[in-house]
Formats: C-alpha cells, sequence, structure tokens
C-alpha cells in the first residue's frame, strides 16, 4: 500500500543506492517561528520561541544583537533565549542549516525606565580604565558566558577588551588586546570603531570596525566560546566608500567610518548605519540573511529626519548607536559627535526609516547640565571631544548604563535616572504569520502564505518592488478577521511573466483592523529564462485564494489557447457554478461568478487533454 511515508523511505534508499544521497545541510529542514512567549520582556528575562525545525540552530539575533540561546525541552519545536543587556525592540532571526526564519512581529523589549536624564557615575577609574586617545566602546558578550565585554577601539587602530569578572559587576583595571587566529592584533591602521553582530547566522561573531579612511571591516571569531572567542580571522573590507573629506579636499582621509548595526524597519535583515566626518548617516541593509560581503548589502542613502528628504545631521565625525531605551516600540538613536555631545533621536513611527530629534543627553534634564566630552558642559576636563557612546546595564538594575568614549582615551559612565513610570509597549499585532514564499510559474509570480492565528486582521496587502528598497502595493486580500486555525492565502503577481531575467521583491504588508501595520520578511524571486513550452497542462492556477467577488484562472506554461469548463463544487460535491471559456497563460476572470457562501470550493477545469481540480475559499 502507498503511503507518503513509505514512498519518501523508498526514494531515499533509492538515493542512497545511487550515490544521490544528498550533505545533511541541503536536506535539512527549513525552520519556522510559529510564536514566542512571553510578548515583552525586560533584558534579563528568558524568551520561549515555538515553531518547527529548530534542531541545530546556530544563530538567534534580536535586532541586530546575538543573544544566549539553548534548545528546549522538545529540540525540534522549541528554544528559549535571554534578552540581552541593552537590547531593542525587533524581530527575532533564528538560523538552522535549512535556512533562516524570521518571526512575524517583534518582541517588546521593555524597560524600568523611560527618563531621558543619565546621571554621572563615574570616569574610567572605576568603570573602564583609561585607554589609548579617540576611545570608542562597545558591549557584547564575545564568548557566550553571559558576562558583558566592553569592546573599546583605540586611536592607533587596536581593540582592547575587558570582560566582567561576574555579573553585575565593574570592568577589571586592565584590558586584552583582542587578536587575530595568525597571530598579531586586530589592527584597522588608525581610529579603530567597533560594533559587533552576526551577520551571517553561523554563531560566530563578527567585530564590524570603521577606520580612518572612511572603510568598514569585518573580523570573524574563531569559536563561540572559550579563549578562541577572542581570537578573530583575517578582516577584509566590508565597505570603502567616502564618507566626507578634510578641509584640505584630500579625498577619504579624516573620514573616521564609525558603524552601528540595528534593524531599522524591522524586516529582519541588519541594517548598519556609518556615522563619519561628514555628520550623516549612511544606511546600508543586508540583501539577504547571511550577507557578509559588500554585494550582498543594498546601499539605502543617508538616514532622514521626520519630512523624509532632510538628512539626520547630528555635527561632524558623528557615532551612532541604536536601541530602545524607553521601551516604547520605537527605536531611538544616540549619536555622538567631534563637539562631545550626545543626540537623543527617536523613529518618527515604529518600522520609519525617518528619526526625529529629541534632545542633547543631559544629568538633569537642562541646558546648563548636558553631556559634553569638551571644555562645557558636565565635563569641563576637556576630555578632547569626539562624543562615542555605548550602552548596556552593567549592574543588571534595569537602567540603561552610558558609556562614552573620547578624545582623551578616558570613559565616562552614566546611569539613566530612575523614573516613577515605567514604559510600556503595545501588544504584537494578533497576526502570526507562520510562512511566507514564492515560486516563479510561467504564468507569473505564485505568492502563498499560511497564518497560524488571526485577531482583528483586515487584509493582507501584497508589495512588490524592483529593487528591494522601494515597494508598491500590487494587489490585497481580506483577512480572516479572527481565526484560530491554520489559514492559507495565495496570490498570483501575472505581470511578471513576462518579466524573463529579472528578479522581484516581494513583501506582505498586513493591516489590523484598527488601522495598525506590520511587514514580513521580504521574499526575492529570481526568473532566470522564459519557461520552456509544455505539452499538456498539469496544474491550474486560481487567485486571488481566498477570494471574495471575483475568481481568476489560467493554466501555466505556454499553452495554446484551448477550450475548457470551470466548475465549482462545494466538498459535498454538489455543483454550484459551471462556465465555459477559452483558456490560456494568461490569466481571466470567471464571467457570472455568483455571490457565493463563505467556505471552502473545490474548482474543476476541463480541457480536451483532461480535468485539472484545486481548492479554492470564498471569503
Amino acid at each position: 500500500m502507498y503511503t507518503p511515508a513509505t514512498s519518501a523511505f523508498a526514494r531515499l534508499l533509492r538515493q542512497a543506492a545511487l550515490g544521490l544521497l544528498l550533505p545533511a545541510a541541503a536536506l535539512a529542514q527549513a525552520p519556522s517561528i510559529v510564536s514566542f512567549s512571553p510578548a515583552t520582556a525586560a533584558p534579563g528575562a528568558t524568551v520561549t520561541v515555538t515553531g518547527t525545525a529548530l534542531t541545530g540552530f546556530t544563530s538567534v539575533i534580536l535586532n541586530g544583537q546575538l543573544v544566549r540561546a539553548t534548545a528546549g525541552a522538545v529540540p525540534a519545536s522549541t528554544l528559549s533565549f535571554i534578552v540581552p543587556a541593552g537590547a531593542g525592540t525587533g524581530r527575532i532571526r533564528l538560523t538552522t542549516a535549512g535556512g533562516t526564519a524570521i518571526s512575524s512581529y517583534k518582541l517588546g523589549v521593555v524597560r524600568a525606565s523611560s527618563n531621558k536624564n543619565y546621571a554621572q557615575l563615574s570616569t574610567s577609574t572605576t568603570s573602564v580604565p583609561a585607554v589609548g586617545n579617540y576611545s570608542t566602546p562597545t558591549a557584547a558578550d564575545l564568548n557566550n558566558n553571559g558576562l558583558i565585554e566592553m569592546i573599546v577601539g583605540q586611536g592607533n587602530g587596536t581593540l582592547l577588551y575587558f570582560e566582567q569578572a561576574t555579573a553585575n559587576t565593574s570592568f577589571p583595571t586592565t584590558g586584552t588586546v583582542l587578536t587575530l587566529n595568525a597571530g598579531g592584533n586586530i589592527d584597522v591602521g588608525l581610529y579603530a570603531k567597533p560594533t559587533v553582530s552576526d551577520l551571517d547566522g553561523d554563531g560566530l561573531q563578527e567585530i564590524i570596525v570603521g577606520e580612518e579612511t572612511g572603510k568598514v571591516m569585518i573580523y570573524e571569531q574563531v569559536a563561540r566560546t572559550g579563549a578562541n572567542a577572542f581570537k578573530f580571522n583575517a578582516g577584509t573590507v566590508l565597505f570603502a566608500n567616502p564618507y566626507g573629506v578634510t578641509p584640505s579636499g584630500t579625498a577619504n582621509f579624516g573620514s573616521y567610518a564609525r558603524p552601528a548595526v540595528a534593524d531599522i524597519n524591522g524586516n529582519g535583515l541588519i541594517d548598519i548605519l556609518v556615522g563619519g566626518n561628514d555628520g550623516v548617516i549612511h544606511r546600508y541593509e543586508q540583501a539577504t540573511a547571511t550577507a557578509t560581503t559588500t554585494a550582498g548589502f543594498n546601499v539605502l542613502g543617508n538616514v532622514k529626519l521626520a519630512n523624509g528628504t532632510t538628512d539626520l545631521d547630528a555635527g561632524d565625525v558623528s557615532k551612532p548607536l541604536v536601541t530602545d531605551y524607553d521601551g516604547d516600540g520605537k527605536l531611538d538613536m544616540l549619536v555622538g559627535n567631534v563637539a562631545g555631545n550626545v543626540q537623543l533621536y527617536t523613529q518618527t513611527t515604529i518600522n520609519s526609516a525617518t528619526f526625529t530629534f529629541v534632545q542633547n543627553l543631559s544629568t538633569a534634564g537642562t541646558a546648563a547640565t548636558i553631556i559634553n566630552m569638551s571644555n562645557t558642559g558636565t565635563n569641563p576636563s576637556n576630555s578632547g571631544g569626539y562624543a562615542a557612546p555605548a550602552v548596556t546595564d552593567i549592574d543588571g538594575n534595569g537602567l540603561l548604563d552610558l558609556f562614552i568614549g573620547n578624545g582623551s582615551g578616558t570613559l565616562f559612565r552614566y546611569e539613566q535616572s530612575a523614573s516613577a513610570v515605567a514604559p510600556t509597549i503595545s501588544a504584537p499585532l494578533p497576526v502570526v504569520l507562520s510562512a511566507f514564499g514564492g515560486q516563479a510559474t510561467s504564468a507569473g509570480n505564485r505568492l502563498s502564505w499560511t497564518t497560524a492565528q488571526e485577531l482583528k486582521s483586515a487584509s493582507f496587502v501584497v508589495e512588490a518592488s524592483a529593487d528591494g528598497t522601494t515597494f508598491a502595493a500590487v494587489a490585497e486580500l481580506a483577512a480572516a478577521g479572527n481565526s484560530t486555525t491554520a489559514r492559507s492565502y495565495e496570490y498570483l503577481d501575472a505581470s511578471a511573466a513576462a518579466q524573463t531575467a529579472s528578479r522581484r521583491y516581494y513583501r506582505l504588508r498586513q493591516v489590523d483592523l484598527d488601522g495598525t501595520l506590520n511587514y514580513s520578511p521580504v521574499v526575492t524571486l529570481t526568473r532566470t529564462a522564459a519557461p520552456a513550452a509544455a505539452t499538456a497542462p498539469a496544474t491550474a492556477e486560481a487567485y486571488p485564494n481566498p477570494f471574495t467577488s471575483q475568481l481568476l484562472v489560467a493554466l501555466p506554461g505556454t499553452f495554446e489557447p484551448q477550450a475548457a469548463t470551470a466548475t465549482l463544487f462545494t466538498l459535498a460535491g454538489r455543483p454550484v457554478f459551471a462556465t465555459k471559456l477559452v483558456i490560456s497563460a494568461t490569466p481571466q476572470a470567471l464571467a457570472g461568478l455568483p455571490e457565493l457562501p463563505a467556505g471552502v470550493y473545490v474548482l474543476r477545469l476541463t480541457t480536451a487533454g483532461g480535468s485539472i481540480t484545486r481548492k479554492v475559499t470564498r471569503q
């Protein structure tokens, strides 16, 4: 007796006999994230992720940060991770040998305070010792042991790290130079400006370092744990664009590239934001979830202010940092500059690529108490300007610690003031998107997605793009409204059928009944050549699915137009509609379709070559 299981087993036996078994990575099932709990969490809290094919994950990332994750009691379907200090609200991105999964909504990171004031606690003598001039700090957990390392770039081009001896304690007084696995130190020349992420999802972190002439380099660690977590492979150039010129006009010289990582638009792809001598923030975004090369990033231009046209310019030699300092769901950008100030900007709206200026950070919220690394404000000792901010929670009290490097090499520590009212994040959109994918067919690009649950969902808007940056709506499908069972949707972009040797990008805009929006990860479909002609129809296209008042049908392949009969049946086999038409690869609407009750139907298309059936849903 034939069963899918025995058929699959027999196929594997045949492949083994022929020597055709694929490598384990090729056979691995693609993972999916179905849900996570809780929906909002504070740094240090544990979040449990439920999905499919989660076994053997290599990387779990939250808004650009690699997190400490462990497999659950049922490794194939659950895992848990700890929200890192300094984390910002964002989607969860998980990578296994089978691929990458991105949660359909964001984990909200909440904090004990939303206060914008930061009281000064210490200089480097009691938090992080003085290092070489032009110190630029960033916080990370390189060796996955739960202790924070402060990694500090120096003016001489090298990097030091300081690791907590135990959790919630200050850093040691002596740092260690980060080295290359082949010998020698990481050395970018002059003015090392680091940040840390796991760009390719392999579990090994990359230190992303800017330097004097405007280059951004990446160095990947040798191991995730142990001593080799502090050793790195040889560096490669990620970006080498000019970020400005000196007053003398010498190209690139003195550009001082200063990178930061985040997921600005909430699509699960990492953005690298690069500040520099010209004061503006240049934005690059991964084209895929594993990109680590120049070609793997899209150039998205400069970060803008709320009007969408004016560049965000925080002053010369800008150093950005992105987190969600107040836990309101909108990402916040701290930007240091050569004058020694740290400016605070916040997203205009959630997932927006534009920001609004809030204020200069200060100790008490007044102009006289503005934090300054130069010779004015709260630090009149003239630390040389060039403010370089980093945030973490060194003592685990729920308040953000702000560390600021500067021209003199000292690091100053400030801590967020307590707030009487803790911020809250609105509940995530109640649509759990369990899958979204597509296929290039002869009739066009067919997109399909499934939801695990829906609550007060209004519609799905399909958006398409030719460059992966600018999207436009091409269709809108009604959503279920409320559903606690899995539901499937399809849309055929017939306009893509004529676009051979082309690439199109798609995403879903999910619209809630109250107008709230959320976006899916981006799906890329490539058409390499015109589909070959088929000798006989093998399947039928019917869309949109679910449909409301109109249902379009087509036969994929370059068939000659042929007479056909289209019949709709209930699942009990009762015909409810029939019509004759001439069908081809070009989609056409079924004329005279009545107002059918909501439910599932079977569409049968009958031609001289036989019949094809397909299930469709009337919304």
